[in-house]
């Protein structure tokens, strides 16, 4: 899957993509290098950083060694050692200036060719020891921009495959891939499938259709609601599940948006991320000339960056923090204020003519200007600070010329200082480089359509340009020109076909309707269709269609010579063209006509004795096996064993059909297809009175198999009601459990009997302590109420009633009352007429002590507290 891909790039007419060409060898290793690599455990890519590599990720918990040892497989012994000093041959080297420059606690390795080098880079973090940012590349000056991004598209494309077919070979678990990174690969694969993703004991599902997010669920969110929370999680596992077909697109956001949405939400909730650290103070800095980060300003950045994911720009207005000033960055330096010195004359002769109260003057006047410095200074260090972060950030943003990296920039800038007075400013200038880079991506993507060279990938290539970008921005307001363009694609490349096959139509007729049929082939509904086949037509009457006009009359009258000296002259001049290979099949075909025809002859000679026939075919085809008669010929000698095969295929067939050790669904099933193949065969009849015998012993099996099926039901329907009742058992269990624990609080008035009812030690009445709601798990209506109470047996007794008002109210309405439900009010035995409706009194759970009397209709739901004496 991962050659075409690599043949693909390898198309270019840049003189470096010719060099790659020329050494596949080298860039097939150093692609295996990448997925060795990638497959490290505890790896880590920031999808939202612009890499000056094409793969650049951080190890952790790998030492150098280690490292250097799966680099030195591919580039051979390191050019630069970590430890070492830089070799001074390596100091101009175009690698070094691509790369900033190399510290001397990091390792580089090249290998060149004749017009660029690959190379790999190890790069220890300054303050995190364990961590390195491995930096794999190829540098070449020639190579413009283009051909470097299809060359990173066709690396990350490769590691996509490999890490998909790394997860189809598990079972669809997906192991060591963040969710973000995941969704990346399955976007540029175009991959269609439903992804599970658990964290916890939350599940979510995201649905993808060719690569596009289309659709999310969990629990109740569907859509980008949903996609935003499962992103935002922490330690999820994936699982790759079958194509739901029945999903339609909720999703239109770019997935990068989705991812930043995501990132915003992970912020807002604070539960995946710890709020950045206040930046400390720091005095002026100074600024030396833009230029290219070095190695060591990069990874520093990098240290103090948390490892999280965002995507790419967006006009939102995300939450991002702001890159902290490294200490160690060689753009900025810090003057550190010096202490204060009291100046003193060392001299001992001073010293000794100087008062003590002069001294004591000299202290007081320090102390109070060091104090007013203090007060002041405070006030104007903090403004220059703010002054001093935000023209920091617009330096970083003239430095930045990628519109990417400003947006993650500004994000940051104001996710960190969401009070600073530049604000609205930076959030319109936010929103411009959003449109801004929607603009460049669609100028772009015209741009490299419009220098496709037109040939036969042409469709393919400018098909994938354009579909790449409405992928991206579904929404954009250039949808309407990407379609039109889409359209035309076909049609402009049919008539620059046709047209160059005017001006560079071949010599040769034969090379020349070759070149005419595949454009007809390649083109069917081009508008220059009829002209080219009018050319076509004024070749057909040339020397092949000659040819075949002559084999037609040859065939006719059985003579067959004419037509092969016919093949013979015309192979004797145009053997080597493409039509010739056409020439000698007919001639082939000739051929063996001619000796069928002798072979039939012959047969004929010996009627009667139909071995020596079948003899003479078989004959033929022993000495001639790849004869284009061949099936004419085996056509012929099956009617001799026609009918012995089918003898012996009934009886096959009746032996199983009558084997009663046999399953008998399987015997009829298999005389019934007999029977379907063979309906008006010579052994139909046989077969269908055998299939009548066996009819009895299928209803017998039928009969028994319907009974066992109802036995296992009932078993399990059975099952499932002790299983049922089992946990109705101990849910109520449970329940008594917890209103008895609530019961000793007050169990100076109510005792419980441990029977599932409680005493009350004031008015001698037994209560239920459970009341009907938490034991049917619903409320009910009066009647059924009353059917309630008469069939309770909580506690081995009956005689359990509807309690009166007066009974309800001594335990809810005095104190102390008896513990207190999720039941709002509870049926009283005092039922009576109102107008034309029947009331009951009941009593509600509210713990007071003034009692008012409330009445519901009888067909109201509510509760019943059973009580007995």
């Amino acid at each position: 899957m991962s050659a075409p891909l690599i043949e693909e790039f390898l198309t270019g007419d840049n003189e470096d993509i010719r060099d790659l060409a020329n050494n596949e060898a080298v860039l097939v290793g150093f692609l295996t290098l990448l997925t060795e690599l990638d497959g490290l455990p505890d790896l880590e890519t920031r999808f939202y950083e612009t890499s000056r590599s094409l793969y650049q990720v951080t190890a952790t918990g790998h030492s150098m060694d280690s490292l250097n040892s799966c680099l030195s497989a591919f580039f051979g012994k390191p050019q630069k050692s970590a430890g070492k000093r830089i070799p001074v041959g390596l100091r101009f080297d175009p690698v070094v200036k691509h790369l900033g420059g190399i510290r001397k606690d990091q390792a580089l390795f090249l290998k060149k060719l004749k017009r660029g080098s690959f190379y790999g880079a190890l790069w220890p973090w300054q303050q995190e020891r364990e961590k390195i940012e491995i930096h794999l590349g190829f540098h070449s000056s020639g190579m413009d921009a283009g051909d470097y991004a299809r060359m990173g598209s066709m690396v990350q494309k490769f590691i996509g495959q490999r890490k998909i077919e790394t997860v189809a070979g598990v079972g669809g678990e997906i192991h060591g891939i963040s969710l973000p990174s995941f969704l990346q690969m399955s976007e540029m694969e175009e991959a269609t499938y439903t992804l599970k993703v658990v964290s916890g004991d939350r599940v979510g599902y995201l649905y993808l259709d060719g690569g596009s997010l289309i659709a999310a669920q969990y629990e109740s969110l569907t859509g980008s609601d949903a996609a935003y929370r499962i992103i935002s999680w922490e330690k999820a596992s994936i699982q790759i599940e079958a194509v739901d077909p029945g999903r339609v697109r909720e999703i239109h956001e770019p997935l990068m948006h989705v991812m930043m949405e995501s990132l915003k939400l992970k912020d807002e909730t604070g539960k995946d991320l710890p709020s950045p650290p206040p930046a400390p103070p720091s005095p002026p800095k100074k600024r030396r000339p833009a230029g290219p980060p070095s190695p060591a300003s990069e990874v520093s950045r990098k240290e103090q960056t948390p490892p999280k994911k965002a995507p790419a720009a967006t006009p939102k207005k995300l939450p991002v923090q702001e890159p902290p000033v490294v200490g160690g960055d060689p753009v900025l330096a810090q003057e550190p204020i010096a202490p204060f010195e009291k100046p003193a004359d060392r001299s001992a002769a001073k010293q000794g003519r100087m008062r003590r109260t002069t001294k004591i003057l000299l202290f007081i006047l320090v102390l109070t200007i060091v104090a007013a410095a203090v007060v002041g200074g405070g006030t104007i260090f903090h403004r220059t600070q703010k002054n001093q972060r935000y023209e920091q950030l617009m330096a970083d943003l003239a430095v930045s010329k990628e519109l990417d990296a400003q947006i993650v920039l500004l994000m940051q800038y104001i996710k960190a200082y969401p009070k600073d007075g530049h604000r609205t400013e930076l959030e319109t200038r936010l929103e411009v480089a959003s449109v801004e880079m929607e603009k460049r991506d669609y100028d772009k993507t015209v741009l490299s359509v419009s220098q496709l060279p037109i040939d036969e990938k042409y469709e393919k290539k400018a098909l994938s340009l354009y579909t790449a970008f409405l992928a991206k921005y579904p929404q954009s307001p250039y949808v309407r020109q990407i379609n039109a363009s889409i359209t035309g694609i076909r049609q402009l490349l049919g008539t620059a076909y046709y047209e160059d096959l005017k001006r560079n139509s071949p010599a040769d007729l034969m090379e020349r309707y070759v070149a005419y049929q595949e454009y007809l082939d390649q083109f069917p509904n081009s508008a220059e269709r009829q002209s080219v086949e009018q050319m076509i037509t004024e070749l057909s009457d040339a020397y092949a269609g000659a040819i075949e006009g002559q084999m037609a009359a040859c065939e006719t009258k059985g003579k067959w010579d004419n037509c092969i000296a016919e093949c013979d002259r015309f192979l004797s001049v145009l053997a080597d063209k493409p039509a010739a290979e056409t020439v000698r099949r007919l001639r082939t075909v000739m051929i063996d006509k001619q000796e069928l025809a002798n072979i039939v002859n012959m047969a004929q000679q010996v009627a009667g004795d139909w071995t020596k026939a079948r003899k003479a075919y078989t004959d033929y085809l022993e000495r001639r096996p790849d004869t284009t008669q061949r099936a004419a010929l085996e056509k012929r000698i099956a009617a001799f064993d026609d009918e012995l095969a089918r003898q012996r295929q009934w009886e096959k067939m009746a032996a199983y059909a009558g084997d009663p050790t046999r399953d008998i669904f399987n015997r009829v099933q298999r005389l019934e297809r007999y029977i379907a193949d063979h309906g008006k065969g010579p052994y139909a009849a046989p077969a269908i009175n055998l299939r009548e015998r066996l009819q009895a012993d299928l209803e017998n099996a039928i009969h028994e198999q319907q009974m066992a099926k109802k036995r296992q039901q009932a078993l399990a329907r059975q099952q499932a009601e002790n299983a049922r009742q089992q946990k109705a058992l101990q849910r109520i269990q449970h329940l008594q459990a917890q209103v008895a624990r609530q019961l000793r609080p007050v169990a100076g008035r109510f005792h419980d009997n441990g029977d599932g009812t409680a005493t009350d030690r004031v008015t001698g009445l037994t209560w239920s302590l459970l009341d009907s709601t938490m034991v049917l798990g619903t409320c009910i209506d009066y009647r059924t109420a009353q059917k309630y109470v008469s069939q309770l047996k909580t506690g081995g007794h009956s005689g359990w009633r509807l309690p009166t008002a007066g009974e309800l109210a001594a335990i809810y309405k005095n104190a102390p009352f008896f513990p207190q439900t999720e039941t709002e009010w509870y049926w009283t035995s005092e039922s009576f007429a109102r107008g034309y409706h029947r009331v009951v009194d009941v009593v509600t759970t509210t713990r007071e002590t003034v009692f008012q009397r409330v009445s519901k209709p009888e067909d109201r739901c509510g509760a019943v507290r059973a009580v007995r004496r």
